[in-house]
C-alpha cells in the first residue's frame, strides 16, 4: 500500500536543520516511531507532498526550503527555525488505512476547530488514483 490521502503510515525519521551535519529537531526512532494520518492538513505540505506514493520499506531523503518550513526571518517571525530548511530523512515502516477510531478522532478534532471535513482532490497529477 502506498502513502496518499486518508491513509496512516508509521514512520522513523530524523529531521535536522539545514543539512546532514545540522542539530536533530526531531527524530523518531524504531522504538518510537511517528504515525501519522496524510490528507487531512496536520503535516507540513512539503512533508507529506514528499512522502506521497512510498510503500513501506522505501527509505526517504529530501530538504524543505526555509521558505516552505518555518518561514523566513522578519520582525513578526521570530521562530529560532526561521530561515533554516529542514534535512528530512527516514524510512516508511507501515502504511494502512486509518481505523475507525481514527478516522472518529479526525472528524471530532476538525469539528473542534471548526474545519469541515471534506476530500479535497488535486487535480495535477492524473495517476493517482489507479487502484491495483
Amino acid at each position: 500500500m502506498k502513502i496518499d490521502d486518508l491513509k496512516v503510515a508509521k514512520l522513523v525519521y530524523t529531521i535536522q536543520s539545514d543539512d546532514p551535519n545540522g542539530q536533530i529537531l526531531e527524530q523518531a526512532t524504531p522504538e518510537k516511531p511517528r504515525v501519522m494520518m496524510f490528507g487531512v492538513g496536520r503535516i507540513m505540505k512539503s512533508f507529506s507532498d514528499a512522502l506521497r506514493g512510498l510503500e513501506p520499506g522505501d527509505s526517504f531523503v529530501f530538504t524543505i526550503p526555509a521558505e516552505e518550513a518555518f518561514g523566513m526571518p522578519s520582525p513578526e517571525n521570530q521562530h529560532p527555525l526561521a530561515g533554516h530548511g529542514l534535512f528530512v530523512r527516514g524510512e516508511v515502516i507501515e502504511v494502512r488505512d486509518p481505523t475507525i477510531e481514527e478516522m472518529n478522532a479526525e472528524v471530532e478534532w476538525r469539528r473542534a476547530n471548526g474545519l469541515h471535513f471534506h476530500h479535497e482532490h488535486d487535480h495535477g497529477h492524473g495517476n493517482e488514483h489507479h487502484h491495483h
